[in-house]
């Protein structure tokens, strides 16, 4: 890609530097070289800041070790350099240079800016598993369970981009107090269909009867309580228990369907109480056995090393302190049940066993508190903490008719998934819950989603894409004379363009430098030109970036630049009526915007259109 050509060159122009002595003390190289563009386009169109880096160890001005560099390096082949400031070291990259990275993204086509797993094989090798959503099976998505279910997803898509080893999983929390509250709710919705029950009789803090009414539909509770539906049966602990255990698998079913609908899907879906709880081992389950492991960690306390647990008031107590916490915290309440934290250490142990050794939450931002006890309890099980990242998704409000409403169950203003899917579609739902970063909150604009111009986003970046789409498509149609109506011969025939598209596109042989000339172009036309092809180029950095930061916002603020550039270029220059060979170029741009443009908005899981 154009960042490891010019980061070799550089690293060529070093070594040969070092070797002539001129890079003063430094006997040494080795800096990762930073290849970025240039924030001012008249600078040039990439930034090399390495000299500034290099300074303090070879003990020579900045600007001296540019100039030392340079002076190595092999200009014909990249463009016109110059040095700026303190010792930037700008490049305005030659025609040729722009070609040949052009010719990548025709070459690789759907795998442009796809980074593969060999490729990797030079770095840090992970196996990262994401978890996210992890919604209890009490309920429907509300939109805050979307935010958190495309981001998850673009980022595990994102890293699959750049290479990475990546699994998803979405933890079933279907242990523990909630799902004794979903089998309370679940039993008397069921008794109140039958009439044995008056709805105002429904229990107090339990999940909402409507709810329970959308899923648990009388020929599907009947079949599966079978004889347990009379007054007297319903009544039952039995009852109860198979009641609650339908809702859940009702409200997961529900759950899956809505995240398809939305393209998330899933490696694992993890039941917390069938691999937690059911699992056994020498007759303890996972949690049990965690808690031994703590019991047998030491941590120092008052210069006396002490067990990471402890009993106090018939509870088993987490020293979370000793590990940064602002207290200590409850593993095992004094009526023997396990808390969430003890759930949770047991999970993360087992996400270690299974041979993932980078796991990435996606949370919540109510889970904020956790974070310090869950770091803790995975260093004292001997693992290293900074094994797992944290990633906590802010709160989502909708604006409708001009007017934000923040979402809240009390007031009864949540918004679930599939109502909003069913307003604006999946593309438009991607794109707005992932354009910003996980730690801001968001304001989800309906109107804007809604609309079909180019003051939405999504809609403007895929019909970039379908323009790009006609455009070739008009190359092989038959043209229609606007002077007297008749019918004029495509520009190619379909093997033709396919030819272009395939083999000549993927060799340019050095035409670019003659074709984009001063000549042919004014300067508002060269200067839109340029930018496209470096806007293009850019993909495979960007993905390499972006994962490593774990930000998959980056590829839609990405994609919004890239459309605007590319509906600039459509709009001042024509690519029917003008030379073969010029036409011949232009065109080569729009396939290139074509492919880079789906291959980014495929990163996302959002659709390129071919028509609009």
């Amino acid at each position: 890609m154009l960042v490891s050509k010019i980061r070799d060159l550089f690293q060529a122009a070093i070594e040969k530097a070092l070797k002539a002595g001129d890079l003063g003390e430094l006997k040494e190289f080795h800096e990762t070289i930073e290849v970025e563009r240039c924030k001012n386009p008249d600078h040039g169109d990439i930034a090399i800041s390495i000299a500034l880096k290099l300074s303090r160890l070879a003990k020579l001005a900045p600007f001296k070790i540019a100039e030392n560099i340079v002076k190595h390096l092999d200009i014909l082949s990249i463009g016109d350099v110059s040095i700026a400031g303190p010792g930037f070291i700008n490049i305005r990259l030659n025609w040729d240079f722009l070609e040949s990275a052009l010719t990548e993204i025709h070459t690789e086509k759907d795998d442009y800016g796809r980074l593969s797993k060999e490729a990797r094989s030079n770095m840090e090798p992970h196996r990262f598993l994401i978890e996210y959503v992890s919604a209890n099976p009490t309920g429907n998505l509300h939109l805050g369970h979307g935010r958190q279910a495309v981001l998850g997803n673009s980022l595990a898509r994102l890293l699959d981009w750049a290479g990475y080893d990546v699994s998803s999983e979405f933890y079933i929390n279907d242990a523990g107090v909630q799902m004794e509250k979903l089998s309370a709710s679940a039993q008397a919705a069921i008794q109140i269909q039958e009439g044995y029950l008056d709805r105002e009789a429904y229990p107090e803090d339990t999940y909402p009867l409507d709810s329970m009414l959308e899923v648990l539909k009388p020929e599907i509770y009947r079949k599966a309580l079978a004889e347990h539906i009379s007054a007297e049966a319903l009544k039952s602990e039995t009852a109860k228990k198979l009641a609650g255990n339908l809702a859940k698998s009702l409200f997961l079913d529900l759950q899956k369907k809505v995240l398809a609908a939305i393209d998330v899907h899933f490696d694992t879906w993890y039941s917390e109480n069938e691999n937690l709880h059911q699992v056994k081992i020498n007759g303890k389950n996972k949690i049990d056995l965690v808690c031994e492991t703590l019991k047998s960690a030491q941590v120092k306390l008052n210069d006396k090393e002490e067990s990471a647990v402890y009993e106090e008031d018939s509870a088993l107590w987490f020293r979370a302190k000793s590990y940064g916490d602002e207290r200590d915290r409850v593993l095992k309440k004094s009526q023997g049940i396990f808390t969430y934290l003890a759930g949770d250490i047991a999970y993360h142990k087992d996400k270690f066993d299974r041979g993932f050794d980078k796991l990435i939450n996606v949370w919540g931002s109510d889970h904020h508190g956790q974070e310090v006890g869950i770091r803790g309890a995975i260093q004292a099980i001997g693992y290293n903490p900074d094994q797992l990242e944290l990633i906590f998704i802010q709160l989502v409000s909708i604006k409708e008719d001009g007017i934000e409403k923040k979402m809240s169950k009390r007031k009864g203003t949540i918004v679930n998934v599939d109502e909003l899917l069913e307003e604006v579609g999946k593309d438009a739902l991607r794109f707005f819950l992932v354009d910003s970063q996980a730690n801001n909150r968001m304001v989800f604009d309906l109107a804007l989603a809604q609309k079909h111009d180019k003051d939405n986003p999504v809609y403007y970046i895929q019909y970039a894409h379908a323009r790009c789409a006609s455009i070739l498509r008009n190359m092989t149609s038959p043209r229609i004379n606007i002077l007297d109506n008749s019918e004029e011969a495509a520009i190619f025939e379909e093997d033709e363009l396919d030819r272009l598209l395939n083999q000549d596109f993927t060799n340019f042989s050095g035409k670019f430098k003659e074709i984009f000339s001063e000549e042919t172009h004014d300067k508002e036309q060269l200067k839109t030109i340029r930018s496209l092809i470096l806007e293009l180029v850019e993909l495979p950095k960007l993905v390499l970036d972006a994962a490593d930061i774990r930000a998959p916002y980056k590829i839609s603020v990405y994609l919004k630049n890239l459309a605007s550039l590319f509906h600039q270029f459509y709009n001042e220059n024509r690519i029917i009526g003008v030379d073969e060979e010029l036409m011949k170029a232009r065109l080569s741009l729009v396939a290139a915007s074509k492919i880079v443009i789906r291959n980014a908005l495929s990163i996302l899981a959002i659709s390129a259109p071919e028509k609009m």
